[in-house]
């Protein structure tokens, strides 16, 4: 079984590969347990923080060739920040609810592709990546946040 700083020193090679930068970890805010999502979230499940923050203390985020996990702060020119992105989907939910799909209204999102959204599911508990356009389409779900990464890591890789 991989654990998560294995995974993380996968995508250290691969990013160096593609000669891409990586921001280090982050010293995690142990208030984020209590963020509100708003919407049909609320306050994530603990086990999503957890997990999440066991990544982000040893890599804020990535983007490796279009593949992007997003951090608790903003790193180089992609900006992809957890909380932004969510709360600005939250916005479009409620200004413009036919832009959305219900179900997406229980997703997290915490990183995408030029072709897919990654999301958890705070129904299933699933990190899953969906296609962006067709929503229903699964192409990855796990139970966890690194078996999810080992599985888009060979996706990465082409």
């Amino acid at each position: 079984m991989m654990i998560m700083k294995d995974i993380v020193d996968e995508i250290k090679i691969l990013a160096s590969q593609y000669e891409e930068e990586l921001p280090c970890g982050v010293d995690f805010d142990t208030s984020l347990y209590g963020y509100d999502f708003e919407g049909k979230i609320q306050v994530a499940p603990k086990e999503f923080w957890r997990q999440y923050r066991e990544f982000v203390e040893l890599l804020d985020g990535f983007d490796i060739d279009g593949f992007c996990i997003f951090g608790i702060k903003s790193h180089f020119e992609h900006g992809r920040v957890i909380l932004d992105y969510n709360r600005k989907n939250t916005e479009i939910a409620k200004n413009s609810p036919a832009l959305t799909f219900d179900d997406y209204q229980y997703c997290i999102i915490f990183g995408d592709s030029s072709l897919d959204i990654y999301t958890y599911d705070v129904r299933t508990n699933k990190w899953e990546s969906r296609d962006r356009f067709q929503y229903d389409n699964l192409f990855i779900s796990c139970d966890t946040l690194t078996e999810f990464l080992m599985a888009l890591i060979p996706e990465i890789r082409g």
